[in-house]
């Protein structure tokens, strides 16, 4: 669970920010209009507020360039899903219950729940845009699912052509366990062995990594927060942390593997590189497409309202 995937432990659901139901009520000033679509003032200024709260300091030209994202962001939405009203394309309450649960798994209950109520305050109107996500989502697939293949030949082209991409510095393979008590973490600390260590995380670890006994896999400094690092590059392979505390809850790591710096073979790295050149292709395509969707629709935006 490298840095940029440790949400578990914040209270921001992450992709659900910029897809804004509508309207409840206040002002029905238009921001707005993409088509026959309207932005009303106050679904900009709510989706705005889930971004940047009204009590925190913001830069006034950082503020401005924030509020022309996310209102490039509504536009978008708006278009996409009028293309996917178009196509019929939709998804059944089957698929929403599943992509709830989801996001309720990874989060936890008491996390999930404290997210929605700070930032949403009505667990329905947050389910109504994941369901328009989930719509955006189908619609972006089906744009680009006639992508052809990435051949290894391609892969092999871009392995040789970035060569800094693909060094590394000493990685470590650790797992960890952690809980909400120093009490708790001590207690557990105490029998705690090697051959028993996954096991121990299965089952009372908070971590979602805790399904596959608290594996983070191999990562290098500065991909995991440096509490973690701290601890985890001063133990040998085989050895097991001391409680350590951080701003996240009580923790223990075992180090199961060290590796030295040095350069990725191909073989390692050819699936990434292969998901990397599918994904910027798939990226190019989707950005001209948008571009040319909104020159075919009429767009008017009244900037002195941001």
């Amino acid at each position: 669970m490298h840095k940029k995937r440790y949400a578990f432990f914040s209270l921001v659901l992450t992709g659900a920010l910029f897809f804004a139901a509508g309207c409840s009520g206040g002002e029905k000033k238009p921001i707005a209009t993409v088509g026959e679509a309207v932005i009303t003032l106050a679904e900009f200024q709510e989706s705005l507020k889930r971004i940047v709260p009204q009590d925190h300091a913001t830069d006034k030209e950082d503020l401005t360039a924030i509020k022309k994202d996310l209102l490039n962001q509504l536009i978008e939405e708006k278009l996409l899903l009028a293309q996917a009203e178009t196509a019929g394309i939709t998804v059944s309450d089957e698929e929403l219950t599943a992509e709830v649960d989801g996001i309720k798994e990874e989060y936890g209950e008491a996390s999930f729940r404290d997210a929605i109520a700070e930032k949403y305050g009505d667990l329905e109107k947050w389910k109504d845009e994941i369901r328009n996500k989930l719509i955006i989502r189908k619609t972006v697939e089906k744009l680009v699912s006639g992508q052809p293949p990435v051949t290894e030949e391609e892969a092999k082209e871009y392995y040789g052509a970035n060569p800094g991409e693909f060094s590394a510095t000493e990685r470590v393979r650790a797992r960890m366990i952690v809980v909400a008590s120093e009490e708790e973490a001590l207690r557990i600390r105490k029998g705690l062995t090697v051959s028993s260590f996954a096991e121990t995380a299965k089952k009372v670890s908070l971590s979602p990594d805790r399904e596959s006994g608290g594996d983070l896999g191999f990562f290098s400094r500065g991909e995991m927060p440096s509490a973690f690092e701290d601890a985890v590059f001063k133990l040998r392979a085989g050895q097991i942390s001391p409680v350590v505390k951080t701003e996240y809850g009580f923790h223990i790591f075992l180090v199961e593997g060290r590796k030295k710096g040095g350069k990725f073979s191909f073989e390692e790295v050819k699936g990434r590189i292969m998901e990397r050149i599918k994904a910027e292709r798939e990226d190019s395509e989707f950005r001209d497409w948008m571009a040319s969707l909104k020159q075919k629709t009429k767009i008017e935006v009244r900037e002195e309202l941001l």
